[in-house]
């Protein structure tokens, strides 16, 4: 399959070509001549030329001198960006790829070319085998139960909240607190409903004794709450009608990830952690999410970058620490991915991580192989 892709997409970069109203240029000049003199040769276009005779000589990195240079004078020369990503497809970076293809698309959104290959592209990745995660008795892509649920909001984001870490521990009282309101709303309206007469009084501890609250919800910020009209509220995070929408707001893309995953629609996911990571990018179980996300489409570099980045923002993520430990091994850095094993076998000791990490430890240390320990499903 891949080598029928790679003919088909190398296929369509002839066709590309003989389209385009340029002509190898008649000169003596020799491709090292132009790459070293680029102010001789100021036109990008030139360089898509350079580019494309490298690729089909299969000198890649000539090739991609020429790109980068050419897309130095013009960043949207959208011929280069299409041979650009044909030659990431070569080298089997499929995510790299479909990100090139997709920035052509911004500058011309009917480039059947870049079109063409992101559907090949994303067929392809989809079609792969799922992969085992590297805990057999727990799942490695459920959420944390505290993690904010998705910071993607329709109205523009501030910078306040691009760069502040603090927002996403903010999330996570707000979307408790919304929770505890949206069972007193219904509790009090229950009790309307029962006895219209006590629209206009509210407590707690009556709800709590006719049997509609098991018990009164305690808000993470030490807000009290009160009934107004119609509404609940709270004194530390205003109207449970507000609130609710914010918190549905930001939560939306995320759990659309998270849900696309658990069907096993990877490349759905994939695109709905793209757009958290983005806007948040300080929020390390998003980064976590894409990370698994890309393994269970093959992508280990990829997968590794989100997986690091992750850890950035938040060292002690005992999951991301077992999956990057996972693609060490599988890119063959076996003592890389004994280092984060060892260190989570000490500091877990008993619990399910720290035995998972010592399994997988000793058997990479027997001298299995990565498809021995990591079977696909």
């Amino acid at each position: 399959m891949k080598k029928y892709f790679i003919a088909l997409i190398f296929a369509s970069i002839n066709l590309l070509a003989f389209s385009q109203e340029f002509s190898t240029p008649k000169s003596n000049v020799t491709v090292g001549d132009l790459l070293e003199n680029a102010k001789n040769t100021p036109r990008s276009d030139t360089y898509y030329l350079i580019a494309l005779s490298a690729a089909r000589k299969n000198d890649i990195e000539i090739a991609n001198k020429a790109i980068a240079t050419g897309l130095g004078i013009n960043p949207q020369n959208y011929k280069l960006l299409n041979l650009k990503g044909a030659l990431l497809v070569k080298q089997g970076q499929l995510i790299s790829a479909r990100q090139t293809f997709y920035s052509v698309l911004k500058i011309r959104p009917e480039d059947e070319y870049a079109n063409n290959c992101l559907k090949i592209i994303e067929e392809t990745l989809q079609s792969r085998q799922a992969v085992n995660p590297i805990l057999n008795n727990k799942s490695s892509y459920k959420g944390k139960t505290d993690a904010p649920i998705a910071p993607i909001e329709e109205r523009p984001v501030s910078k306040e909240k691009l760069l502040t870490a603090t927002y996403f521990e903010e999330l996570k009282h707000k979307q408790e607190c919304s929770h505890g309101m949206s069972l007193i709303k219904r509790a009090q309206e229950n009790l309307i409903d029962k006895n219209p007469k006590s629209k206009d009084t509210f407590s707690l501890t009556k709800l709590v004794m006719e049997g509609l609250l098991t018990a009164a919800p305690v808000c993470p910020k030490s807000g009290f709450y009160s009934w107004k009209n119609n509404d609940v509220f709270c004194s530390a995070h205003g109207s449970f009608t507000s609130l609710d929408a914010e918190v549905t707001n930001v939560f939306k893309e995320y759990n659309t990830g998270l849900k696309a995953k658990l069907s096993r629609n990877y490349m759905e996911a994939l695109k709905s952690f793209e757009q958290v990571v983005i806007l948040y990018p300080l929020w390390a179980e998003a980064h976590f999410q894409l990370g698994d996300t890309l393994f269970r489409l093959g992508e280990v570099d990829s997968s590794i970058n989100s997986l690091k980045t992750c850890l950035k923002y938040n060292p002690d993520n005992l999951d991301a620490q077992l999956l990057l430990a996972n693609l060490y091994f599988r890119k063959g850095q076996k003592q890389a991915a004994l280092n984060i094993l060892d260190k989570i076998s000490e500091s877990q000791k008993g619990s399910v991580y720290g035995l998972s990490a010592r399994s997988v430890a000793k058997s990479i240390r027997s001298g299995r192989s990565y498809y021995e320990i990591f079977p696909p499903y």
